[in-house]
C-alpha cells in the first residue's frame, strides 16, 4: 500500500512539476483549502480514497498501472492531446501550464532546451502567421475526422491561441542554452508536404507564395543566428545537423527546479515525463545522435553557408 500511494503521489507530480501549479490544481479539483492540500502532500495526511480517485478521474490517471505487479518498470508518462483547431478552455490551460515551466527553466541560472527533430519546432514557426495555421490545417488532415479537414484559408488563430504562441516563443527563445539537432532533410520534407496540399487543392497559389516568404525569413534568422552562436538576445544556440535518419522527435528541458522530457505524437502533441529515467535514456539518445552529426554554430562556416544556400534555393524553386 505505501508503494501504491508513492507512486500515487509521484504521477502528481509527474503532471504538475512546479509545486504552486500543483497546489492550484489540487485546490480546485477537491474544493479543499491550500493549507488541507499542503498537509496531504507533505504526508501530515493521506488523500483518502475518494479523494485519490476524484483526482485520477479529472486528471486522466491510471490507477491500474499504478498498481502494476512491476512498478519498477514501468514510466510515468501523460499525453495531453490539445485540440489546435478549435480549442477549448482545457486545452488553453494545457498550453499555458507548458509556458509557464518554460518560464521556469528561462528564468533558472544554467537551463537548457535540447530538442532532437526531423521537422519544424514550433518555436520556429509559432510567430509566423501563414505557417501556424498550416501545421494545424496539416493537422486536422492526418488527425482529426475526414469530414472536419479544411483548407489553410479557413483555418485561423484565436486571439488568446496566438498570446500563447508568443509566450512560448519568448520563453523558449530565453533559455539560456539551446542545442538543436535536426534532421538533414527536414525542409525537404515540409517542402513535399507543401506541394502535396497543394495539389488537392487545401493550399493557394497565394498562400504558397505567403509560406515561402515566411520560410526564407525563417532561414535567414536561424543562419545568423547559427553563425553568432547566440540569438539576438545572447542565448547560445547550437545548431547540428544529423547525418543520420531521427527515427523519433523529442525535447528534453533542464533546470535546477525541473527536467522535463517531451516526445513529440501526432506533430503537435507531446508525451511529457518528468522521471528521472526516461530524462536519463533521452539524454543518452540525444547524445548519441548529436556525436553523429556536423556543429553549424560558431564554426563550419563552409559548410553552414552551403546548406542554408541549397535550403533557400529549394524553397525559392518549388
Amino acid at each position: 500500500m505505501v508503494q501504491f500511494y508513492e507512486t500515487f503521489l509521484a504521477s502528481l507530480a509527474e503532471l504538475y512539476p512546479h509545486k504552486p501549479d500543483l497546489v492550484n490544481a489540487l485546490v480546485d479539483t477537491l474544493r479543499l483549502e491550500k493549507e488541507s492540500v499542503y498537509r496531504r502532500l507533505r504526508k501530515h495526511v493521506s488523500f483518502s480514497a475518494e479523494e485519490m480517485l476524484k483526482i485520477a478521474s479529472a486528471w486522466g490517471i491510471s490507477l491500474d498501472n499504478i498498481v502494476s505487479s512491476n512498478p519498477n518498470k514501468i514510466r510515468p508518462f501523460q499525453l495531453k492531446l490539445v485540440e489546435f483547431a478549435d480549442p477549448k478552455e482545457e486545452d488553453y490551460n494545457i498550453l499555458e501550464l507548458h509556458n509557464k515551466n518554460l518560464k521556469l527553466v528561462a528564468q533558472s541560472p544554467g537551463g537548457q532546451l535540447l530538442e532532437v527533430l526531423n521537422s519544424l519546432p514550433y518555436r520556429a514557426h509559432l510567430n509566423s502567421e501563414i505557417l501556424t495555421r498550416f501545421f494545424t490545417m496539416k493537422w486536422l488532415y492526418k488527425y482529426d475526422f475526414p469530414d472536419r479537414a479544411r483548407p489553410l484559408s479557413e483555418v485561423h488563430i484565436s486571439e488568446r491561441m496566438r498570446k500563447i504562441n508568443e509566450e512560448h516563443t519568448r520563453w523558449s527563445f530565453s533559455i539560456p542554452e539551446v542545442y538543436s539537432v535536426s534532421d538533414n532533410r527536414m525542409i525537404n520534407n515540409l517542402v513535399d508536404e507543401i506541394i502535396y496540399y497543394h495539389s488537392i487543392g487545401m493550399v493557394t497559389d497565394e498562400e504558397i507564395t505567403l509560406l515561402k516568404k515566411e520560410l526564407l525569413s525563417l532561414l535567414d534568422y536561424v543562419e545568423a543566428a547559427a553563425e553568432r552562436g547566440q540569438f539576438p538576445s545572447g542565448q547560445k544556440f547550437n545548431l547540428y545537423q544529423s547525418h543520420t535518419w531521427i527515427d523519433s522527435e523529442f525535447i528534453l528541458v533542464k533546470s535546477q527546479q525541473l527536467n522535463l522530457s517531451l516526445v513529440r505524437l501526432f506533430e503537435r502533441n507531446m508525451l511529457g515525463s518528468t522521471d528521472s529515467v526516461v530524462f536519463e535514456k533521452l539524454m543518452n539518445k540525444a547524445m548519441s545522435v548529436r556525436r553523429s552529426s556536423v556543429l553549424l554554430s560558431g564554426s563550419n562556416d563552409l559548410q553552414r553557408i552551403e546548406l542554408f544556400s541549397h535550403l533557400k534555393k529549394l524553397i525559392n524553386e518549388f
